[in-house]
């Protein structure tokens, strides 16, 4: 049986619903681990979220989910800036993340080839399970 302690979970800051957030969320519950939400922002992409806090990202974490389901984790919040997938490896480096929680955007062949997707590159990057969540 595999026995995660820590889950790591980049999360948008830009997305209205975050689905892929609540099974991270659900995972981290039937888990009974830790669960680390991260925002980066990303200098290289131009001006996303203006967050340098962790409480920013909490804040948008309780706009989408019930306090009833919040309550019951240990959930520690993170911010950092610069690229986003190395930001991402470091963190869980420096954490003992056991697993990462990422969602992942269907896009059109055209748009994929053009750009690069967080998910896939995190895939391609780190020596760690990633589970992916389809989002809409």
């Amino acid at each position: 049986m595999l026995n995660f302690k820590n889950i790591l979970y980049p999360i948008d800051l830009d997305s209205k619903d975050n689905p892929s957030l609540h099974k991270a969320l659900e995972f981290a519950q039937f888990l009974s681990c830790r669960l680390h939400i991260i925002y980066v922002n990303d200098i290289e992409a131009g001006y996303r979220h203006p967050t340098d806090y962790e409480d920013a990202v909490a804040l948008k974490v309780k706009e989408v989910v019930p306090d009833s389901i919040l309550g019951n984790l240990n959930i520690i919040y993170a911010v950092s800036k610069g690229d986003t997938v190395e930001e991402i490896v470091k963190y869980a480096q420096n954490n003992n993340i056991d697993l990462i929680i990422i969602g992942h955007k269907h896009r059109g062949k055209l748009f994929s080839s053009i750009f690069d997707s967080t998910d896939v590159n995190v895939i391609d990057t780190i020596l760690l399970p990633v589970l992916i969540i389809p989002e809409q």
